[in-house]
């Protein structure tokens, strides 16, 4: 992606719904090896949306950057 202007807008709403289905916590020492590496790659999609998320509110913000 070139710019910041190539990714779609993301919503609050869009961004909170997902954070409380993948939540950012640590597994459980039982977990199964596979649920972990799935769970933390739906958490990495989460935040990576996040960082969108403010990048493109700052950018609202601050226009000049």
């Amino acid at each position: 992606m070139k710019d910041k202007s190539d990714f779609p807008e993301v919503s609050l709403s869009l961004l909170k719904a997902l954070d409380q289905r993948f939540k950012n916590q640590c597994p459980e020492l039982d977990s199964e090896d596979r649920r972990v590496w799935y769970d933390a790659g739906a958490r990495s999609v989460v935040n990576f949306l996040a960082a969108k998320y403010e990048q493109q509110n700052e950018t609202i913000l601050n226009p000049e950057k």
